[in-house]
């Protein structure tokens, strides 16, 4: 908490949900669960905080939460992927290759 009256009901959301989780037996030991799944415990431990993190024990256990927390990329980057139309042909390769002559052609022009 702060020292000025605004900043008093400031907290770190992160450390207050793991404070709530402790007190109700929510919170997941990381090290518990290196020794059981350590593939799920590398990915709660590198990867963002997610609710489904503090559903795998306690009050309110899911049996979904750990897939939920191993499928959490790719749930984001779907539908930000865009679509290629059938048919659809890019140019962007031909627009590389010209960029990169006249850039070697500035450089090399450009130096004499």
């Amino acid at each position: 908490f702060g020292l000025t009256y605004d900043e008093v009901l400031k907290t770190e959301w992160l450390v207050y949900l793991d404070t709530l989780a402790s007190f109700i037996g929510a919170k997941p030991s990381v090290l518990g669960l290196l020794c059981t799944d350590p593939k799920l415990a590398l990915t709660i431990f590198f990867g963002p905080c997610s609710p489904f993190q503090f559903r795998l024990e306690g009050p309110g256990r899911w049996q979904g939460a750990r897939q939920a927390i191993l499928t959490q990329w790719d749930r984001v980057i779907k539908p930000t992927r865009t679509r290629v139309p059938a048919g659809y042909s890019s140019s962007f390769p031909s627009l590389l290759v010209v960029g990169f002559l006249l850039l070697l052609a500035a450089v090399i022009f450009g130096f004499k």
